[in-house]
């Protein structure tokens, strides 16, 4: 009931609102760019019914968390220059009063806030996203003479930066992981699917989560740089107590059917080490759910992502 009065209020005043009760549906369609340095954004975008009949544009969006030097700030500036066409006709043209919000898996009951267009309401229109191309910066003897470049493909706000530290420093402090290591995994509706390996391994006279995880063949590009946004969602339990750790820290490998003798790294679980531990039932839960939804034109697209 407040949803609806609020996009009454909208149609009224012809102004953004913002409601904590105005959430985006299961029908919403999604945009995402990303940096040639990695990294992106991604616009979830939706229309609502006014109560005078008209069409209003609710939406949210977000940028990666993680962001090389070059993109600090071009995520909300590719927002501000975005638009939006229902049928080829163009209803808006800046996105700037849609908030920012964290990354997430689904979009699907997002806060959002909503502006009136000038568009009469018929159901079934569905909005398309465009965000345009840029170059963000000339390349330079420090980049290595490459333009940094903003493009509407690739996994959007899910994108991290691209890794700049030197492989021999990525590898100190690693493991090998025993046979051993608990293994776990999952598959996407749309084929491919996730894998990780962990053990529980003293260091420094701690306890220390260790493990790697894949990505298995067969993923879509909607999937892609899911499986960490996966497993900060997942936890580890040891002896049924559950640890104090992000899973979505450890390190991605090239997929594999044995990880004996894999370089993994390793995250403190805040627990002193005893050889009793060792002996305890480690377990790797990762969450069933929905890990992208989008409408376009041509139809609904949903992708979920099951344990095995």
């Amino acid at each position: 009931m407040r949803s609806a009065l609020m996009i009454a209020v909208i149609a009224a005043l012809g102004g953004p609102v913002l409601a904590s009760d105005i959430r985006l549906g299961p029908g919403l369609s999604l945009a995402r760019g990303s940096f040639s340095t990695g990294g992106g954004v991604t616009v979830a975008a939706e229309l609502r019914r006014t109560a005078q009949g008209g069409t209003a544009l609710c939406g949210a969006w977000a940028e990666s968390e993680s962001q090389s030097v070059y993109t600090q700030g071009e995520a909300r500036r590719a927002v501000n220059h975005a638009s939006v066409y229902v049928d080829g006709r163009r209803i808006a043209s800046d996105l700037g009063f849609m908030p920012k919000i964290a990354p997430r898996l689904d979009y699907a009951g997002a806060p959002a806030r909503c502006v009136a267009v000038d568009l009469p309401w018929r159901a079934g229109r569905v909005p398309e996203v465009f965000l345009p191309r840029a170059v963000i910066s000339a390349g330079s003897r420090d980049d290595g003479g490459n333009n940094v470049r903003f493009r509407q493909t690739g996994p959007g706000a899910l994108g991290s930066a691209l890794e700049v530290v030197p492989f021999l420093t990525r590898q100190s402090g690693l493991v090998r992981l025993s046979p051993g290591a608990t293994v776990a995994g999952g598959r996407y509706s749309s084929g491919g699917g996730l894998r990780v390996a962990a053990e529980i391994v003293p260091v420094n006279g701690r306890a220390h989560l260790c493990g790697v995880w894949s990505d298995l063949q067969g993923q879509v590009p909607q999937t892609e740089a899911v499986g960490r946004a996966l497993l900060r969602e997942a936890h580890a339990t040891l002896g049924g107590r559950r640890l104090s750790v992000d899973p979505g820290d450890l390190r991605q490998v090239r997929a594999r059917e044995d990880y004996t003798g894999t370089h993994a790294n390793c995250l403190d679980t805040g627990l002193g080490w005893r050889p009793a531990l060792a002996r305890e039932r480690l377990r790797l839960h990762l969450p069933a759910r929905v890990v992208y939804r989008s409408t376009t034109p041509e139809g609904a697209r949903v992708i979920r992502f099951a344990p095995s």
